[in-house]
């Protein structure tokens, strides 16, 4: 019964019939089903515990920082609305924590994500070629001058389509390369050209990064040759300094560049006048015309030094853990999935810097995802307690050192980079 919920829960944030469906459109019904679910899982025998992974408190302070960040503005209904909102998506991280407390849980909520997600790539393909089911249209974007897909809901934005479309691929590929009969290497294959061609149609160049970026990530993480991985490391650190080199030269002359540019400079003024809690939850726009297109500058902008810290409290545990999963060899029927969360999250880091998806569902999902695959791949090498708390030590606090060293890591090249270009 939960489990069904929950993947209702995950279809009605993916998939978004109440979007476009007629008869549907404009019902709450995520609030709904919200509802139906705390009040089964308040008369459920199963366990009740929230914070199981040191990413579980960061996402907590993280969804809280949201909140407060509307305080400073003194609109009431705005807070309330926000309150609303963010409790829509805690509840969907809380209840992946709660809920999948199996294997068997653990991966049918997966390949839910997985299949949904290729659902959304399929309609936006299908929209390419005159089937458009949401009813959102295609763009015309006069800058590439090319057509582009668009998606509902949190895929409204050709971009975000490709970012989180790019999820698909490394499970795709795992299938493919890992899957022992020939129907299970055919359903990875079809999975990973829609979400392939998918990626293509939403002409998206932030989209085609991450792509690159998964992949090599994906294939990092997949191969054993500590060899062949160190070699990949130096071979991306040539690609990332040649790419820097060519681009910097003219960047002054491309007005996309010197927009956001523009808009990081206002984002850094916002954070100096509202250090702690930001100018609220998704109003970097109303102070300024051009949105952010950094994820980073968008948390810190918005929701403060507070909001940044846990934003990276949560991103930096996740990529910790799985490398932690990735380090022990007895690990390796658990590397499909430590290599597939490896790619997207590694391409969510990267494409962050050139896009905004501070608040991104998929993220969060995942998020929890990985939390709840720690504690079952690592539950025989210590680093699990006998509560089920992964890394127990770190779960314990919210403060940390090299999260908070991250945090001003990136503050301070975030000023550089100003004083140098702007």
């Amino acid at each position: 019964m939960l489990l069904f919920g929950l993947i209702l829960f995950i279809f009605l944030q993916v998939i978004r019939p109440q979007d476009f469906v007629p008869g549907l459109e404009g019902t709450r019904l995520v609030l709904y089903l919200m509802a139906i679910m705390l009040t089964a899982l308040l008369f459920n025998p199963i366990e009740k515990k929230l914070f199981r992974s040191p990413q579980d408190k960061y996402a907590g302070m993280f969804f809280i920082s949201m909140v407060l960040s509307t305080l400073a503005q003194f609109w009431i209904s705005n807070t309330i609305n926000v309150a609303i909102q963010t409790l829509k998506v805690a509840a969907t991280y809380y209840l992946f924590i709660i809920i999948l407390d199996s294997e068997v849980r653990f991966k049918r909520a997966v390949w839910s994500l997985v299949v949904l997600m290729t659902i959304v790539a399929l309609m936006g393909v299908l929209q390419y070629h005159g089937y458009d089911i949401t009813g959102a249209g295609m763009g015309w974007s006069a800058f590439k001058s090319v057509w582009q897909i668009y998606g509902t809901g949190y895929f409204n934005n050709p971009n975000d389509l490709a970012y989180s479309t790019v999820l698909v691929v490394p499970f795709g590929l795992g299938l493919i390369f890992q899957a022992k009969g020939f129907a299970g290497r055919f359903g990875g294959l079809v999975i990973t050209v829609i979400s392939l061609y998918c990626i293509y149609l939403t002409r998206s160049r932030g989209g085609l990064v991450a792509l690159a970026a998964c992949l090599f990530s994906w294939a990092y993480f997949w191969i054993e040759n500590p060899k062949r991985k160190k070699q990949m490391i130096v071979f991306a650190l040539l690609a990332v300094f040649a790419v820097a080199s060519v681009q910097a030269g003219n960047y002054r002359e491309d007005r996309s560049a010197m927009g956001r540019i523009e808009a990081w400079q206002e984002g850094w003024q916002m954070l100096k006048n509202h250090p702690i809690a930001g100018v609220g939850f998704e109003q970097f726009r109303e102070h300024h015309s051009i949105d952010t297109h950094n994820s980073y500058v968008r948390a810190a902008a918005e929701l403060g030094l507070v909001g940044l810290y846990s934003y990276v409290g949560m991103v930096s545990m996740v990529l910790f853990t799985i490398i932690r999963i990735a380090a022990r060899p007895e690990n390796k029927r658990w590397r499909f999935y430590y290599a597939g969360f490896g790619g997207f999250v590694v391409s969510y880091l990267l494409a962050s810097l050139f896009s905004t998806r501070t608040y991104d569902p998929i993220l969060l999902m995942c998020i929890a995802l990985v939390g709840i695959l720690g504690r079952f791949s690592l539950k025989n090498s210590g680093e699990v307690s006998t509560e089920g708390v992964l890394f127990p030590k770190m779960t314990a606090h919210l403060w940390n050192k090299n999260i908070f060293g991250i945090t001003i890591a990136i503050l301070i090249s975030w000023y550089l980079f100003l004083r140098q270009v702007y």
